[in-house]
């Protein structure tokens, strides 16, 4: 990657860019916080108003968080049973967005912070675990409550800070690192992560 970069910063440093228009992004990368490690992706867009300071808009999706869900007594009949337990985050949020251009234009960190709303939706599916077959009895399928699945979703506010920087391969194409705190306020609780992802970006 670095020999990459190193190569393309001339050629880069001779393109035209405005400084004010749009910009698109994606960032791809991992969650770490109170629950599991895991993967998210991310898209957004925005308006340079001036040459450093911007406005994005971006949504923000992770798959399993391995966030712990509360759905109250589970009563069993005569078969264990296994607890299989989910958590999705959408978030929707709005950032403001400083850049602070180096290296002639090349390269171009950044820092950035908003807030939002977020959608967390914990889900829990109780799945029975097979047992011996000794007689007929055994073959009868058992009974479990509450049912084979449990979705609570709750939409709460989202906080976000963080930066990264960007290096300018071509135009107004740049790839780069990203690291964010986010916070998810539950009525309840609260919920921190930090997001570590690669970044394409397009200026226009």
């Amino acid at each position: 990657m670095a020999t990459l970069l190193a190569s393309t910063a001339g050629f880069a440093h001779a393109q035209e860019m405005p400084a004010t228009g749009g910009r698109v992004f994606a960032l791809v990368g991992g969650v770490l916080g109170e629950g599991d490690t895991t993967v998210l992706a991310a898209a957004g867009a925005g308006l340079r108003v001036t040459s450093r300071l911007g406005l994005d808009v971006e949504v923000l999706y992770a798959q399993d968080l391995g966030l712990p869900v509360d759905v109250g007594f589970v009563i069993q009949t005569f078969a264990p049973v296994e607890r299989i337990e989910r958590s999705r985050l959408v978030a929707f949020l709005t950032q403001m967005t400083v850049e602070l251009p180096v290296a002639g234009g090349r390269v171009w960190p950044y820092v950035t912070g908003g807030g939002g709303i977020g959608s967390l939706r914990q889900t829990v599916t109780f799945r029975n675990l097979p047992l011996p077959v000794t007689n007929l009895a055994d073959v009868l399928e058992p009974s479990i409550f509450p049912g084979p699945e449990i979705n609570v979703t709750t939409t709460d506010l989202a906080l976000t800070i963080g930066g990264g920087l960007d290096v300018r391969l071509w135009k107004g194409l740049a790839v780069g690192g990203h690291v964010r705190y986010l916070r998810l306020l539950d009525a309840a609780d609260s919920f921190d992560f930090a997001l570590v992802t690669s970044r394409v970006s397009y200026r226009f």
